[in-house]
């Protein structure tokens, strides 16, 4: 049972301060939220624990953990992806990184699959370079798959897989490249 308690000292508030039995609480100072003993401190467990810092710079606060939520997810491996040779977080057990563990899932494929499609380095229709490791931008690599059953074709550039999504089949690059080239003269 909580009662707010009577014994307050001249001229402090009534605003906060329980009594759990012989002891008394207030709200901690800092959340405002948790209960602390008026005696012994200012605020809660949580708001006592220190900012630690991951190994992957993300900082955060526990008292259990060493790693942050990301890294305790991946369970903190660090070391060398088989698929994309980057040195990231591994993926539990698997041996490559977050990143080509979601392709694997992404596209269905297998490890060996995806170790292929990153070894090609050329766009599969006009043969120009690609880099899977570019964020954004021209020469980047894309995984290309057919939305209606899920299976992977091969590996495109930026620009033939955004031509290639709005040719959807003969009848229609046909019509496009007579109308191309009557429009281009």
């Amino acid at each position: 049972m909580v009662v707010i308690s009577p014994e307050l000292k001249s001229g402090q508030l009534n605003t906060g301060v329980v009594r759990h039995g012989n002891i008394v609480m207030r709200k901690c100072r800092k959340c405002k939220r948790n209960e602390v003993p008026v005696e012994s401190r200012k605020y809660c467990e949580n708001c006592l624990i220190k900012p630690t810092t991951c190994k992957c710079g993300e900082v955060f606060k526990s008292k259990k953990y060493d790693l942050c939520k990301k890294c305790r997810n991946t369970k903190g491996n660090d070391g060398i992806c088989a698929v994309c040779n980057n040195n990231r977080h591994i993926y539990y057990n698997t041996g490559v990184c977050t990143t080509c563990y979601r392709f694997t899932h992404k596209y269905k494929i297998t490890i060996d699959e995806l170790i292929k499609l990153r070894k090609v380095d050329k766009c599969q229709l006009c043969g120009i370079e690609v880099s899977h490791h570019i964020g954004n931008g021209h020469g980047r690599a894309i995984i290309d798959h057919d939305h209606a059953t899920g299976k992977v074709r091969g590996v495109l550039c930026v620009h033939c897989n955004c031509l290639e999504g709005y040719i959807r089949d003969e009848k229609h690059l046909n019509e496009f490249y007579k109308n191309f080239n009557s429009y281009m003269r």
